[in-house]
């Protein structure tokens, strides 16, 4: 909601892609929480993907292609966000600069390996030109994403749901009524 009480449309839009919270900073998050203060009458849930079962599901020619490569993250410089707002993108007070991540990183935990490419904030690979690039990253969102490793989350005032950010991607499933109102409590854990 923007101040004035009115829907914040950039804000509805922003989340619809699919993604993992910032990982174009050069800390990533370990956990998020939404708390639902206000949900819509019909729908308006949030989906989530298991990039472990993704990644353990890929073909092995995949896996190998994928063992080396270093992905380059930015705010929303990734095939969904440019499709998504083009050049504008919103204004922040924070400049951001390009991140590396493995494409592949095992959780700390459980050691399981992890499927590590979003279509919002992944713009590449090292040593790759974007040609080739923006496909993979593509493919390799449609593969992450197929219902098999998704979960749907229908709110009710009050839910809260926790999930683990090295190992999801996540986004509003945009679902919803335009003139209703979706009011969540966001909080993000970072590494002390």
């Amino acid at each position: 909601m923007e101040e004035t009480g009115k829907i914040d449309w950039y804000g509805v839009k922003r989340a619809t892609e699919w993604h993992t919270d910032s990982t174009f900073e050069s800390a990533l998050p370990l956990l998020a929480m939404l708390h639902a203060k206000e949900v819509p009458s019909e729908k308006g849930g949030t989906m989530f993907a298991d990039m472990r079962a993704a990644y353990d599901a890929l073909p092995e020619a995949r896996k190998q292609l994928l063992s080396g490569l270093i992905g380059l993250h930015g705010r929303s410089s990734g095939p969904a966000g440019e499709r998504l707002y083009g050049d504008d993108k919103g204004e922040t007070d924070k400049k951001y600069q390009e991140v590396q991540w493995p494409a592949v990183t095992r959780h700390p935990v459980s050691g399981r390996a992890i499927l590590f490419v979003n279509p919002m904030h992944t713009h590449g690979f090292v040593g790759m030109k974007r040609e080739e690039a923006w496909p993979l990253i593509d493919e390799l969102a449609a593969h992450a994403t197929q219902e098999r490793f998704v979960y749907y989350h229908r709110w009710r005032v009050g839910d809260v749901l926790i999930w683990d950010e090295r190992a999801t991607m996540h986004r509003g499933a945009g679902d919803y009524r335009p003139d209703e109102r979706r009011i969540m409590l966001r909080t993000i854990v970072y590494p002390s």
